[in-house]
C-alpha cells in the first residue's frame, strides 16, 4: 500500500516462478504441438522485446509499459499473430534470469551466524524495508516464501533464510512463523499493517496463510523437515484449544496470546490440505500421469511403519500406502516397489513412481490401491 514510491520485491519473486512455470508449460505444449506456434493478441507483442539492453533501463521500461497500455486502454484491435513455441520460452526464461540476478544481487541482506534473507518491500519514500537499523532487526516473512517458492533464493540462500526465520519470527507458543519482526513504529508508509499492534493481523501476528505458503514452498525446495516445523507447530497450536480457543480448524490468524482468530480462513486449510497431498504424500499429477515422490519423515509412519491417503485422480479414487518397516527418514530411503492393484509401476531415481495416463484411463472406475515400499 504504498502508492508512490513503494516496491514489492516478494511478488516480483513470485512473478520470476510465474514466468518459469509459464515458460515450461510453453515447452511441453511444443513437444507435442504440430505447428510449434500460437496464436496471441498482437498487442502483446509490445512486452516481449527480447533487448537484453532495456532491462536495466528503468525509463525505457515505463516507455513499453504506458505504450502496451495505451494500445489497449478502451479496446485491442482483435488481430492475432503468431508466435514461436520454444522462442516463447526462451523469451520468459531470460527475463526471469534477469530478475533472479537482479534480487539476488539488490535485495540480499546478509545476517549473523550463517543467517540471512531476503528484503520483501520497498516503503513510500523508496526505503528498504527489512534489515538491521541500529540495534533493531527488521525481518518479513513474505519475501522469503516468493523467494523459495518463485526460485530466487538458491540452496545456500535457502538453508540462512530458514536460520533466520527460526531465529527472529519463530514462536512455537503462538503458532509458530510470525509475520514479521516488531518494527517498534507506526511506519504508515508501508500501509494500513502497522495500524495494528504487534501481534495483531498483518503486523506480527502467526499468519495462518503465510506460513503454509513457506511449508509449501520449503518442501518444493527439498527442505522437508523445514516444512514439516511450520506445518506442525501450526496444527499443533490450532488443535490446542486451551491455547488456540476454537474447534479444530485453520484460523486466520494466531494473535499474540496464541488465540485463534476469524476461524476457519479456507485459503489456508486448502493449501494446508495440498501441501499434504501433493508435498508431503507426494501424490499430485504430472502432464497427465499421477506421480507418486513421498517427502514422508519417520516421526510420520505409525507403529507398523505404514502411513496411507485417499485421494481422488481422473475420475477414479486411490488410496495410496507408502510402507517403511525400517522407520527410515526422508533421504535415507529409497523406493523399492510400487504396485497398483499388484501390477508394478515403473519407479524412476528410486524416489518417484509413475502411473501413466494410459494405465490410468484403462482403470475401470472406483477404488484402487497404490502400495509404495521404502526401504
Amino acid at each position: 500500500m504504498a502508492a508512490e514510491n513503494g516496491e514489492s520485491v516478494a511478488f516480483t519473486c513470485a512473478y520470476v516462478g510465474n514466468l518459469r512455470e509459464l515458460a515450461s508449460l510453453l515447452f511441453l505444449l511444443d513437444d507435442s504441438s504440430g505447428t510449434h506456434t500460437v496464436e496471441l493478441l498482437e498487442e502483446i507483442s509490445v512486452l516481449l522485446s527480447d533487448d537484453p539492453a532495456v532491462y536495466d533501463n528503468i525509463r525505457k521500461k515505463h516507455s513499453i509499459l504506458e505504450d502496451y497500455n495505451t494500445r489497449c486502454r478502451h479496446a485491442v484491435t482483435g488481430n492475432r499473430k503468431a508466435f514461436c513455441l520454444s522462442s516463447l520460452a526462451k523469451n520468459l526464461n531470460k527475463k526471469a534470469d534477469w530478475l533472479t540476478s537482479h534480487i539476488r544481487s539488490q535485495e540480499w541482506i546478509a545476517g549473523n551466524d550463517e543467517e540471512g534473507w531476503f528484503n520483501s518491500y520497498y516503503d513510500n519514500h523508496g526505503k528498504t524495508v527489512e534489515g538491521f537499523f541500529g540495534n533493531q532487526v527488521r525481518m518479513m516473512l513474505t519475501g522469503q516464501v516468493f523467494a523459495i517458492m518463485g526460485g530466487v533464493a538458491d540452496n545456500s540462500h535457502i538453508s540462512k533464510m530458514v536460520k533466520a526465520a527460526d531465529h527472529y519470527l519463530y514462536q512455537k507458543e503462538v503458532g509458530g512463523y510470525r509475520l514479521n519482526t516488531d518494527f517498534q513504529e507506526l511506519k504508515f508508509d508501508m500501509g494500513r499493517m502497522f495500524g495494528f499492534a504487534y501481534g495483531e493481523k498483518e503486523n506480527g501476528a502467526v499468519f495462518s496463510h503465510m506460513t503454509v505458503m513457506y511449508a509449501n514452498a520449503l518442501y518444493r525446495r527439498g527442505f522437508v523437515k523445514e516444512g514439516w516445523k511450520a506445518l506442525k507447530t501450526l496444527a499443533d497450536t490450532a488443535l490446542n484449544f486451551g491455547t488456540s480457543r476454537i474447534y479444530p480448524g485453520i484460523p486466520e490468524y494466531f494473535r499474540a496470546d496464541g488465540r485463534g482468530m476469524y476461524h476457519y480462513l479456507t485459503g489456508a486449510a486448502s493449501w494446508f490440505m495440498m501441501t499434504m497431498i501433493t508435498e508431503v504424500f507426494g501424490v499430485h499429477g504430472d502432464n497427465g500421469a499421477l506421480l507418486i515422490t513421498p517427502k514422508l519423515l519417520a516421526e510420520q509412519f505409525d507403529e507398523q511403519g505404514t502411513v496411507s491417503i485417499t485421494v481422488p485422480f481422473a475420475g477414479k479414487t486411490f488410496t495410496v500406502v507408502c510402507q517403511n518397516k525400517s522407520r527410515k527418514d526422508f533421504g535415507d530411503y529409497a523406493i523399492k516397489s510400487a504396485l497398483c492393484d499388484g501390477a508394478a509401476l515403473p519407479v524412476k531415481d528410486n524416489v518417484s513412481a509413475l502411473l501413466s495416463r494410459k494405465l490410468l484411463d484403462s482403470l475401470p472406475k472406483g477404488a484402487h490401491r497404490i502400495t509404495v515400499d521404502l526401504v
